[in-house]
This record gives C-alpha cells, sequence and structure tokens, in this order.
C-alpha cells in the first residue's frame, strides 16, 4: 500500500501531538513535516506533501488555502474546526478538501486523509450539499474574480478582509472594537454593494475564485464517506 505523505500545521502542540499519535499508528500515513505557522515554506515545499492538516483557529488559514488551490499544493482538511455553516462554506470557497471539527473522532481523520488524497470532499452532508448547490444554481454569467471595493467605505473593506479569513461576527466584533450588530449591519452593505449572497461567496471573491456554474473547472465530487 503507497503511503499518504503528511504535513502539519498547529502552533497547538497538543493538537499537534495527537495527529502525529493518530498518524503513526496508520501503516499508510507517513508525516513530511511540521510547522507552528499558517505557511508552506521552504521546509515543507520539499517534501511534496499530498495532504496538509492545518489548524483552523491559525492566523491566515483560509488565505493559506487559497493559496495552495491556485498554485495546486497539498489538499487541504482543516483541523478543530468551529461548528458553524458560514466558515464552512468560507473553506471551502477557499479550496478546503476536508473539514473536521474539534469533535471529531480518530476515524474520522483517518477516513477523511483517505477520502481527501483520492480527490474527494469530506465535511458535514449537509454542508457539503449545500455548497454544491450553490455552485449548480449560479448565474453561470462570467463575473470579475476581484471585488470592486470602491463602492466599500473604508471600514466596510476592513470588515470585508477580516470576514474572508473566517472570523465569526463574534470575534470581527472583538477584533475591530464594535458592536456584533454593528458588524451584521456592515456584511448586509457589503453583500448588496458587490451584489454576493453571503459569506461563501464573500471568501470566493476575496480569494480571487467566485465560483460559478461555467467558472468551476474542477467540480466537486461526493464521496459515500462523507460525514453526516
Amino acid at each position: 500500500m503507497l503511503s499518504i505523505r503528511i504535513a502539519i500545521l498547529s502552533d497547538d502542540r497538543l493538537l499537534s501531538a495527537g495527529l502525529l499519535r493518530i498518524i503513526d499508528s496508520e501503516p499508510s500515513f507517513f508525516v513530511v513535516g511540521e510547522s507552528d505557522r499558517a505557511a508552506f515554506g521552504p521546509n515543507l515545499r520539499p517534501a511534496g506533501p499530498q495532504v496538509l492538516l492545518v489548524d483552523s483557529r491559525m492566523e491566515g488559514a483560509l488565505a493559506l488555502c487559497a493559496d495552495l488551490r491556485r498554485q495546486g499544493g497539498p489538499a487541504v482538511i482543516f483541523m478543530a474546526a468551529q461548528d458553524d455553516d458560514g466558515w464552512a462554506m468560507s473553506a471551502l470557497a477557499a479550496g478546503a478538501r476536508g473539514i473536521l471539527a474539534k469533535s471529531a473522532r480518530t476515524v474520522d481523520l483517518v477516513k477523511a486523509v483517505h477520502v481527501v488524497s483520492e480527490g474527494q470532499v469530506w465535511t458535514r452532508r449537509h454542508v457539503l450539499a449545500g455548497w454544491l448547490e450553490h455552485l449548480a444554481t449560479g448565474s453561470g454569467a462570467v463575473r470579475a474574480a476581484e471585488p470592486n471595493l470602491e463602492r466599500l467605505s473604508e471600514r466596510e473593506r476592513e470588515v470585508f478582509r477580516h470576514a474572508a479569513t473566517g472570523l465569526s461576527n463574534k470575534q470581527l466584533a472583538k477584533r475591530l472594537a464594535i458592536s456584533q450588530a454593528t458588524v451584521k449591519a456592515h456584511l448586509t452593505s457589503i453583500f448588496q454593494k458587490l451584489g454576493l449572497r453571503g459569506r461563501a461567496e464573500l471568501a470566493a471573491a476575496y480569494h480571487g475564485m467566485l465560483p460559478t456554474a461555467r467558472q468551476d473547472p474542477s467540480p466537486l465530487r461526493v464521496p459515500l464517506t462523507t460525514k453526516g
């Protein structure tokens, strides 16, 4: 059986140690590198990992995922993900191939790595169904990859950038020292001004890959083992 080359990105030592124990116990898994930053640098790139286990709580995790998708890098599985469908849709928009919650079991991780290494997607079934429906019901019209940020106020641009990294309304409010109601009002204005239909499209627009039925060159395949 061919080994699946895996790298781990997390600044949480307990999470990294747990992942290493699981990987070491699987004969078909092989760790080729670790890092405590959300970056695919020279210490990892030469090792050629097929799957990248990324701590979803790290700053810049979604941006890294989007960069790797554009570069044809390893498949990203987000670990310790929050139980938030909006964030999950943002992660899929950024190119994530797997999403595992904090409560994920060892068997879930093992299955997810195998599924993702085969070019498929592992996430909660209703999230994947929603994402596929989102792609299938796109207008099909060619739309600008980069949104026209000149339409946004300076504060809205700031909210736009932070929201695209997957921060929740509560986290955004804390980061920007404003109320959650104000965050919600800014997001509503951003969606209207840029013609976006929610956080998934916001993240996709930010990362330069707003999906439509015509534009997506590699439709996602739904595995029978998708997490329910």
